[in-house]
């Protein structure tokens, strides 16, 4: 009898360690869950802008709320300034420069959005191009294969590539519209001294095919009212928000450019309380990473007050 006890109880041991060991799989699992969760760049729902290093550059747009995909690929050979200060550069160079630099495809990122004047909320190092519209979903839908797989370099975290890989599902094949930058005016092909031929890109526009393609239905619908303060002494930083902002449907009705001294360097966003979740305000924390605080606007025409400080100049300037 206590024989037989005994061998139930050695039976009961490999069975309690399956058991905890299991738990602890799917302690480890939410745990990982959570995590890529916590570190989502997406929402779910607001529009989406992707910087992809496939062959060509493409910048891809994901309008949640119509449902469709617009596509912007950037010939070879475009010579566009990088930031960081390291000048003018081929568009399929930036990438490797990044890597080189220890940046990796940031600078690609935020080198497009800086130039292009759109904002970029990710990137995606991908691979060849299709010749035909048809291909372009399949295209789409493998690069996110592959960064599942771990074989590709993002900085999307596991749930927002779930998540697009299924809204790139949902999507009709007749919803996804190609701008091919090298087919309309806004880019010619130039002469270099060294003998060579390269894109160049006329800025003004390009910035009507930004508008027509990439504006943020959101955004123009709640039509808020935007002012921007530099508060360095660096020209040109409000210019640059301005452009992405009104590239994207915002409505820039003031722009200053005013030196604080014992200033705060963060990017600050200020308006009414009733203001602080609407779609435009909260966009604008993530483009430029900002805070925002409470304040009645000192001006009647703004409902909403972004406020550059050193910090944005680094990102742009610094490396």
């Amino acid at each position: 009898m206590a024989r037989t006890i005994k061998k139930k109880k050695k039976r009961k041991w490999p069975v309690l360690l399956f058991v905890l060991l299991l738990l602890a799989a799917l302690v480890f699992l939410v745990f990982k869950i959570c995590s890529s969760i916590g570190r989502s760049l997406w929402d779910g729902e607001s529009q989406f802008n992707l910087a992809v290093n496939s062959q060509p550059v493409v910048i891809v747009s994901f309008n949640y709320q119509g449902k469709d995909i617009n596509i912007l690929k950037i010939p070879d050979g475009t010579f566009i300034e990088t930031i960081h200060g390291y000048g003018p550069y081929r568009i399929e160079s930036i990438y490797k420069l990044g890597e080189i630099k220890g940046e990796g495809g940031q600078l690609l990122a935020d080198s497009l959005q800086d130039y292009f004047g759109l904002n970029i909320d990710g990137f995606l190092n991908g691979g060849k191009l299709p010749q035909e519209q048809k291909g372009l979903k399949s295209f789409l839908l493998n690069q996110f294969f592959v960064s599942l797989s771990s074989r590709g370099k993002t900085n999307l975290s596991r749930w927002d590539q779930f998540r697009l890989w299924w809204q790139i599902k949902m999507v009709r094949e007749d919803k996804i519209n190609l701008i091919d930058l090298s087919q309309t005016s806004a880019s010619q092909e130039v002469d270099l001294p060294d003998g060579s031929r390269a894109m160049k890109i006329d800025q003004d526009r390009l910035e009507k095919i930004i508008n027509q393609f990439f504006f943020d239905e959101k955004i123009k619908e709640e039509d808020l009212s935007v002012g921007i303060l530099n508060k360095t002494e660096h020209l040109g930083l409000a210019n640059k928000a301005a452009r992405i902002i009104g590239n994207i449907g915002g409505r820039v009705v003031q722009l200053s450019n005013q030196k604080q001294d014992n200033q705060d360097r963060h990017c600050q966003i200020k308006s009414e309380k009733k203001y602080k979740k609407s779609y435009t305000v909260e966009k604008l924390i993530k483009i430029f990473d900002c805070q925002w605080l409470e304040e009645k606007s000192p001006d009647q025409r703004t409902q909403i007050n972004l406020y550059l400080g050193e910090d944005y100049w680094s990102k742009l300037a610094l490396p």
